[in-house]
């Protein structure tokens, strides 16, 4: 008898826990729980014969015979001290299992107008928070998030106020399926910092499967720095999208730095929404063993005046895999728009690969757009000078690759942030190439 297939798989999973989820007693939001599965069993799973999934495939998922997880779990306070930041340097949010952790997250000393709660207490919000990622096959894990989400984060900042310490979200996994959507807006001429980390760690290989969906509204004036750690077990599948609104005379900036999972793709959609908005994303690609890791970038310049920057660094070792597609659009009326991108890739082992794409479609005239990728190993004369100087060379390999990483990693907010990003980048680093 051959296998059910994993969207009856899923679709059997959500009839026997629906009772469970949040909103479970609100008829709009069973009505658009349900709306997004049959979206999902209708459209089934990416494939890399969609253009933006050419790189990535997600067969193994259907080898699995995936169940979503239990209700119950507490977060480790050894793991919980090592993926989150120091002290009450954040207010933080902790989900275990896919579930809030209400023990070990940290609420208290918001400042008035700040609304932050997990989204299994959103009440009648959640249809809204819900909604559509999209329609098609391309937008398909979007809608088995909405139809599965457990929880996520629900954060929405008033006009004008000042979030002086990050918002955290610290997520551990399970060998299940775990599904997790974050619903954002800062509202007008506000500032705040968001911290997402997903870091088991680890060489377990249980299969487990992380699927997270995040919408993000960055209104006018406002600044938001985004912060994105990814470091989950070898047997983890990760897939995120998030979908991002920047208005006039905004800022959005995002660090999205990957080094863990069997399959890890973080897919970003930035939309401008008004006129001289900033949009700056970088990423950092950490790959050994048989990882494959994968950003994706889709920015649509469809105001004037509007500037953005991507560099993407990749650091390849063993048999992993890295991938880049950088996708920009400038609409017809997108005048005077600054756009560039930039990736840049070491490959350590002879069997690393990388996959880089850069895109630019430009439909206006008066605009400055730039693309460039380079692909190496380290340099010889480097190591070379630097054995002539004393330093062995593990050591004198470990210097370099800190050095390549280091502009993405000075990317991040100066302070106690920067030490927990430089922390993550040096401990990996630690462990390649044998270096001590």
């Amino acid at each position: 008898m051959s296998a059910q297939p994993l969207t009856e798989t899923l679709a059997a999973a959500w009839e026997a826990t629906a009772g469970s989820l949040p909103g479970a007693d609100r008829p709009e939001v069973m009505a658009r729980r349900r709306a997004a599965l049959d979206s999902f069993r209708s459209h089934g799973l990416p494939t890399q014969k969609l253009e933006t999934w050419k790189f990535t495939g997600l067969t193994a998922l259907e080898r699995q015979q995936w169940v979503l997880p239990a209700n119950d779990g507490a977060a480790d306070a050894q793991r919980l001290a090592a993926a989150a930041l120091a002290g009450d340097a954040s207010y933080r949010l902790v989900f275990v299992n896919g579930r809030f952790d209400a023990a070990a997250s940290r609420l208290q000393g918001l400042p008035d107008g700040v609304r932050l709660l997990p989204l299994s207490q959103a009440g009648g919000e959640l249809a809204v928070t819900l909604a559509s990622a999209g329609d098609g096959r391309a937008a398909s894990l979007g809608e088995l998030n909405a139809a599965l989400a457990s929880d996520g984060l629900l954060l929405d900042v008033a006009n004008g106020v000042v979030l002086e310490k990050p918002v955290e979200i610290v997520a551990f996994g399970a060998p299940a399926l775990v599904n997790l959507r974050h619903a954002i807006r800062i509202g007008r001429g506000t500032r705040a910092t968001i911290v997402e980390s997903y870091r088991d760690g680890g060489t377990a290989t249980a299969a487990g499967w992380t699927n997270v969906f995040s919408r993000i509204a960055v209104e006018e004036g406002a600044q938001l720095t985004h912060i994105r750690l990814q470091d989950e077990a070898a047997g983890i599948y990760h897939a995120a999208l998030g979908q991002v609104t920047v208005a006039g005379d905004a800022r959005y900036a995002h660090v999205s730095i990957q080094a863990g999972g069997a399959v890890a793709r973080h897919e970003l959609q930035i939309d401008y929404t008004g006129r001289n908005a900033e949009v700056d994303v970088q990423g950092l690609v950490l790959a050994r063993g048989t990882s494959h890791i994968d950003h994706t970038l889709q920015l649509h310049h469809a105001e004037p005046g509007c500037n953005s920057n991507q560099l993407f660094k990749h650091v390849v070792d063993d048999r992993g895999h890295a991938v880049f597609q950088g996708g920009i659009r400038v609409a017809p009326d997108a005048q005077k728009t600054d756009a560039r991108q930039l990736s840049r890739t070491l490959l350590l082992a002879d069997r690393a690969q990388i996959d880089t794409k850069p895109e630019l479609e430009i439909l206006a005239d008066d605009v400055k757009c730039s693309h460039g990728a380079s692909i190496g190993d380290l340099d010889a004369q480097h190591l070379f000078y630097m054995g002539a100087r004393g330093i062995g060379p593990d050591e004198a390999r470990r210097l370099l690759l800190a050095g390549f990483a280091a502009e993405i990693v000075e990317a991040v907010p100066e302070g106690a942030l920067r030490d927990h990003v430089e922390a993550f980048v040096t401990g990996w680093l630690a462990q390649t190439g044998g270096a001590a």
